[in-house]
């Protein structure tokens, strides 16, 4: 996340693969690796991504935010608002650490203010 975070996102791709590579079931490893392509403009895989993560721990809260939010942007509402109410849905049981590395610098509460937000301009209702 740190080379990320700093702009180095070939770098970070790089190292997210090689996590993959060591051990293709760390959901985390997943999300990192999305995250990176998001910002490297690598949208359609880095859904894949996203859902291999949300796959491989069905407790994982950021994956399922992150694919709302790119579904919104699409304007895929309702994909968005079924992956951000499950975001909801999870954010409360998150575990902190993952929030600190994935949460782009925003806490649970933040996150979740953000997610409903994000329904609520997606026309859902909760």
């Amino acid at each position: 996340m740190l080379l990320a975070q700093s702009g180095r996102l070939d770098e970070a791709i790089d190292t997210a693969r090689r996590l993959i590579d060591d051990d293709g079931l760390n959901p985390d490893a997943h999300q990192l690796l999305a995250l990176c392509l998001e910002g490297a403009t690598g949208v359609e895989e880095a859904i894949g991504q996203y859902r291999l993560a949300a796959y491989l721990d069905p407790e994982f809260a950021l994956p399922r935010m992150r694919l709302g939010l790119v579904a919104r942007r699409r304007g895929d509402n309702r994909t968005a608002a079924g992956e951000l109410e499950r975001a909801l849905a999870l954010l409360p049981a998150e575990d902190e650490l993952r929030i600190s590395l994935f949460g782009g610098g925003f806490g649970r509460i933040a996150l979740t203010v953000l997610c409903r937000a994000e329904l609520d301009a997606c026309g859902a209702r909760r």
